[in-house]
């Protein structure tokens, strides 16, 4: 018995001591983002490219005080880090290897020590000055290394400045030539710009408003109705200010913009990178091998399970690799993107509840200390280092040498990220490249396909079927010589003994409407060859034709998640629709006279559907060996296949109705009309529905309880 006592205390006391280590661990999985076919992206676990190195507080610093409120971090040239204390006027500066170097008291020339609360942004140049950005105080104290203060910059006079003009500096940046840029809150114009000489130079870089069509409508129809008092009352839209500013290499200047939408959701557009006239220059490869501005690409998270609430990217780095990294302050986490807004990875975590090590609570400024991450936190009164792990330098490493077009030396560094996870996306994409380099097509084309790059399974595709062309062009010549010879030759004998393939009038009338569509609905009409077995035969073809059309098209022609689709929507998008433009027309052209009955109405849609249906199943075939550079062609096929289709059902529903185009036209409008109001009772009527049953199901559950 007391064996089994000792045994059970001993389990205890594991159990307590791996739940007093787990509570020091890494709350928050490292994940990325890879993407899909829809042009959508789809989140997924990833191995661990940074690891918590140490965090840095006070008690760590040997300091008596706490750090209350750390607005702010940033990393000198000398490899040293400035911390900077929204509460306290407090400056410490630490070094390298993290321990404290001093605490910096900020002083005027006579000594006294000069308050700064409120402070939101410190710099620190490649002299050793310090730059604090006294946001509460509206001004910049630039003191040199030791704190005593040299200068202070205030608002500049000038006529380029609103008068309503609100100076708030929150970030403080220089480029390698020495222009100074401030950001400050609220600022929808952009960064002030200062030259070495601190000389104001203007305002640089804002961001846009996005209009769309309906917006320049909408203004344009405000020039020309406002008066005095309409205009008192407008309301503008702004474009959102800056969060944080930083250089890459080059001196581009890095943005991150807070939040682009007001909502609870993420827009797009919170990275740029500006060039010196002011333009963005921050674009992302497509998976079809286009390129789109960083303003259409959402950085952050589409939606995170149940929690809503739009993200906050607050703060931006760039390391001398020009990987770019951004902390979001809803989410906790940190973000890195390569130079064509690839996600590389994202860590961190907590959701503001953060309680472990690598997650955080009030995270509020990101920075680098080499290949060193470092994140302030203000309610944790701390700043935690990242180190990159083996995995996520050799993901970094390799990358970059796909960036630079070395492929051939990146696929052994992609080959060994694979062996340390296989999900790796970009590893196969970097491999596919590297096979077609090669001349390894076919390998290169399984590759690309898990990498899900059209562009390079398109490059490998079009060089397989170049060679398959050259090597084969006699036996493809001779082969379709031959088969249109015996089409023709089939056709002039039938035609010589008067033949016919097909005997039944309603089934020939099939393959005749396309050529004589008036004859043919006339037929339908008044010789009664309409046959609704062969209009219901019709309407599941082309359901089936619908949804190969989304399923089953080649690699490159893809455009939907397979495991997302829901064939009921492609049953309610073909046959539903059918069904209801047949009732809808029948009960709307019997109140214009229409001389067509329901069953007239459904066979001559049906009938009218045939091009497509033909087309459709046409596509999926083709899809499956011609290359994307045919893309447009098939969908100007596909353009036209739909006017002529119009085409047959604008003549189909003149014949059968007896109506003259005009009053088609009418009575079609008319019709669409209709069938959005049905479509809008019918979801009234499931909502409506749906709420019943819950009421019911909680009156029940009362019930039982009681």
């Amino acid at each position: 018995m007391k064996k089994i006592k000792s045994l059970l205390a001993l389990l205890i006391v594991i159990v307590l001591c791996f739940s007093f280590l787990s509570s020091f661990s890494v709350s928050a999985q490292s994940y990325t983002r890879v993407d899909v076919p829809g042009a959508t992206t789809e989140v997924r676990l990833a191995r661990e490219s940074y690891s918590v190195h140490k965090t840095i507080s006070a008690e760590t610093l040997g300091l008596s005080e706490k750090l209350n409120e750390i607005s702010d971090i940033c990393t000198t040239n000398d490899g040293k880090t400035l911390i900077i204390t929204e509460k306290g006027s407090r400056v410490v500066r630490i070094n390298p290897d993290y321990t404290l170097d001093k605490e910096i008291i900020v002083t005027d020339e006579e000594g006294n020590p000069i308050k700064f609360e409120g402070a939101k942004g410190i710099y620190g140049d490649k002299d050793g000055n310090i730059y604090i950005s006294d946001t509460s105080h509206a001004r910049v104290l630039i003191t040199d290394p030791d704190g005593k203060l040299q200068r202070i910059l205030g608002l500049p006079d000038s006529k380029f400045i609103p008068n309503d003009f609100v100076y708030q500096p929150t970030t403080i940046k220089k480029d390698s030539q020495g222009y100074m840029y401030i950001a400050s809150l609220g600022c929808y114009y952009g960064v002030l710009m200062f030259s070495p000489t601190e000389e104001y130079l203007g305002f640089y870089g804002s961001n846009t408003v996005p209009a769309s069509a309906l917006d320049t409508l909408s203004s344009l129809w405000e020039k020309l109705t406002s008066n005095d008092t309409k205009k008192s009352r407008s309301a503008k839209k702004l474009p959102f200010s800056f969060s944080d500013i930083d250089f890459n290499n080059e001196d581009y200047m890095v943005t991150s913009t807070g939040r682009t939408a007001k909502l609870n959701s993420n827009s797009a557009g919170q990275i740029k990178m500006i060039t010196h006239n002011g333009s963005n220059i921050l674009y992302k490869r497509q998976l079809n091998g286009e390129f789109s501005s960083s303003t259409e690409v959402n950085f952050l998270e589409t939606s995170r399970g149940s929690y809503r609430e739009a993200q906050n990217l607050i703060s931006v780095a760039v390391d001398d690799d020009d990987y770019i990294y951004g902390l979001d302050s809803t989410n906790c986490t940190i973000y890195k993107y390569d130079s064509e807004c690839n996600l590389i990875t994202a860590f961190g975590g907590g959701i503001r509840v953060g309680e472990q090590l690598g997650a955080f609570r009030t995270p509020v400024a990101i920075d680098l200390a080499g290949e060193d991450v470092l994140v302030a936190d203000a309610e944790l009164a701390s700043v935690t280092v990242f180190k990159p792990t083996e995995y996520g330098k050799l993901l970094v490493k390799a990358q970059s040498l796909y960036l630079t077009g070395d492929y051939e030396v990146s696929a052994e560094v992609w080959q060994q990220v694979l062996d340390m996870d296989k999900n790796c996306q970009l590893a196969y994409r970097g491999i596919a490249m590297a096979q077609y380099s090669r001349g390894e097509y076919d390998a290169a084309i399984e590759s690309a396909k898990i990498a899900n790059d059209n562009s390079i399974y398109d490059l490998a595709y079009q060089k397989k079927l170049s060679i398959f062309v050259n090597e084969n062009f006699v036996w493809i010549v001779a082969i379709l010589v031959v088969v249109i010879g015996l089409i023709v030759f089939g056709i002039v004998k039938l035609k010589k003994k008067n033949l016919q393939l097909i005997n039944n009038k309603k089934v020939k009338l099939l393959f005749q409407f396309p050529f004589h569509p008036f004859a043919t609905f006339e037929e339908i009409k008044y010789k009664k060859l309409g046959s609704v077995k062969i209009a219901m035969v019709i309407t599941a073809l082309y359901y089936v034709s619908s949804v190969l059309n989304v399923t089953s098209v080649g690699f490159l022609y893809t455009n939907t998640l397979l495991k997302n689709y829901n064939a009921l929507f492609t049953l309610a998008a073909s046959i539903g629709v059918i069904l209801l433009w047949s009732v809808c027309n029948w009960l709307v052209c019997s109140i214009f006279s229409g001389k067509g009955t329901f069953s007239e109405v459904y066979v001559a849609t049906t009938y009218s559907l045939l091009p497509m249906i033909v087309f459709n199943f046409i596509k999926v075939i083709l899809t499956h060996f011609v290359p994307l550079s045919a893309a447009g062609i098939i969908a100007g096929l596909g353009t036209v296949v739909l006017i002529f289709t119009f085409f047959l059902l604008s003549i189909s529903m003149i014949i059968t109705h007896e109506f003259d185009f005009f009053k088609f036209l009418l009575t079609g409008l008319v019709t669409i009309f209709f069938m959005i109001l049905v479509v809008f009772v019918i979801f009234m009527i499931a909502i409506l529905a749906t709420q019943f049953i819950s009421f019911v199901e909680s009156i029940y559950t009362e019930i039982a309880y009681r």
